[in-house]
Parts: C-alpha cells; sequence; structure tokens
C-alpha cells in the first residue's frame, strides 16, 4: 500500500456509519471554506515523513511511529463526570454494538453524553496543538471522525483483535481505575508493546498501525477512543 492510500474506518463502513459522516460533512460545507491546497501538501507531507530524517523535517514524526503519551487530559473528578454521564446513560439506552462494521465494539459515541461538549472541547484544545508538532498539519486542519467510549467487560466484550483504525491519528485514554479490571490494554504488532495506561493518560498513534485491546479476565475497562483526521477525509475515503 502507498503512503497516500486512505483505509475505511476499522475496515468497512456500514450505512449508519456513511449517513452520519455524510450528515457532519453537510454541517461543515456550510462552514467557511477551507483552502485545500496547504492541507493537501501538509498532509501529503506527513504521510511521507517517516522515510525523511526528523532534522529535514523540524518535528519528530507521529507517522508508522512509537505511540505517543500526550499526558493527563482528565482529572479523577472529571473522569468521574464522565463515567457517570456513561452509567446514567446506558442504564435506560444500553450500549451499541454494530456501529463500526469490521471490528464493531461495545460502545457509545460521546455525542449522546450530558457533557459530550466538555469532552470534545478539552480533546480539541490539548490534542490538536500536539497533534501539529508531531505531524506538520495545521490545528486548523483537524477535526474527529468519530469519538466514543468502549465498555470492556469480563461478560461481554473482553477485547478486540488485531486491527487498523484508517484514521491519520487515533487516541486511547482510560477512564476508569486499573483495581476494576485484571488484563487489558493496548497492543502494537510493530513493536511489540503492550501499553497499561495510567487513567486520564492520552496516548495517540499513527491510525494505520496494526493494534489490539488485550483481554481483560475481570471486571470492567472503560476507555475513550477518538478516530482524528483532517477536514473532508472522512468523506474522501467514502469517495475513493
Amino acid at each position: 500500500m502507498s503512503d497516500t492510500d486512505d483505509l475505511d474506518l476499522f475496515g468497512d463502513v456500514s450505512t449508519a456509519e456513511q449517513a452520519e459522516h455524510d450528515k457532519l460533512q453537510a454541517q461543515r460545507r456550510n462552514q467557511a471554506p477551507v483552502d485545500r491546497s496547504p492541507l493537501d501538501y501538509q498532509r501529503r507531507r506527513y504521510l511521507q515523513s517517516h522515510h525523511v530524517p526528523p532534522t529535514e523535517l523540524g518535528f519528530e514524526t507521529l507517522r508508522n511511529r512509537h505511540p505517543l503519551n500526550f499526558g493527563q487530559i482528565f482529572s479523577a473528578p472529571e473522569r468521574q463526570q464522565i463515567l457517570d454521564s456513561v452509567s446514567a446513560y446506558v442504564e435506560h439506552q444500553g450500549w451499541t454494538t454494530q456501529r463500526h462494521g469490521a471490528f464493531p465494539t461495545r460502545d457509545i459515541p460521546t455525542n449522546v453524553l450530558s457533557i459530550a461538549h466538555t469532552i470534545t472541547s478539552r480533546l480539541e484544545q490539548t490534542l490538536f496543538p500536539r497533534l501539529h508538532e508531531h505531524t506538520g498539519i495545521d490545528i486548523k486542519y483537524w477535526t474527529f471522525r468519530d469519538v466514543f467510549i468502549v465498555g470492556y467487560h469480563e461478560a461481554h466484550q473482553r477485547s478486540l483483535n488485531m486491527h487498523s483504525d484508517g484514521s491519520l491519528a487515533s487516541l486511547t485514554l482510560l477512564l476508569n481505575e486499573p483495581c476494576e479490571f485484571d488484563g487489558g490494554g493496548t497492543f502494537f504488532e510493530k513493536f511489540a508493546l503492550r501499553i497499561e495506561q495510567v487513567p486520564g493518560d492520552a496516548w495517540i498513534h499513527d491510525g494505520r498501525l496494526d493494534h489490539s485491546g488485550v483481554a481483560i479476565t475481570r471486571g470492567k475497562r472503560l476507555v475513550l477512543v477518538a478516530f482524528i483526521d483532517t477536514i473532508g477525509g472522512y468523506t474522501d475515503i467514502l469517495r475513493s
């Protein structure tokens, strides 16, 4: 596969996924137009950046490299607010299991939560500047394809098979305390690396890296996940 080939989110795009993202794209078209020339150049440069020495690029690229820890984004009280919001929603509506076609997860999108705006605003403020540092893509071009919370559970979904996300970048952030589960973590095949997260820490990785959700053997593990890309990226994939 070439450096500029795009991948579908989780391998397949379901009818519901396409409809939702077409809706989001229509909303974005009503916003101020974006000059695509700088974006196309920056995106292409990033996708090829792992072939170029960091001294020549001027930044340490995220492309095809080791996942990075961007540090604490949510404090313990803030994470508890998110967990309380998840519990309140799930009590009445339950978890979804078919939002992602090829690799379905037991999850809920954050846009249905009472604190959805708080979550996305914090992620934008903290992640987009750091992504600019490690990709060379301007802050104004970044957007979220999907932000959701995965609910691993000993009696339901324990793990997630090896896959790639297809986004330019992906976030995983542990919400609950490690004492509430055994096992778990994210495994990156390329580096034979298993990351066991500190709650609240934002781990960012190249969305094309093959990775899996390591099985839990007890309890429950709740993880905030975001697929992050440039404006228009998802529609470009659907129509390619």
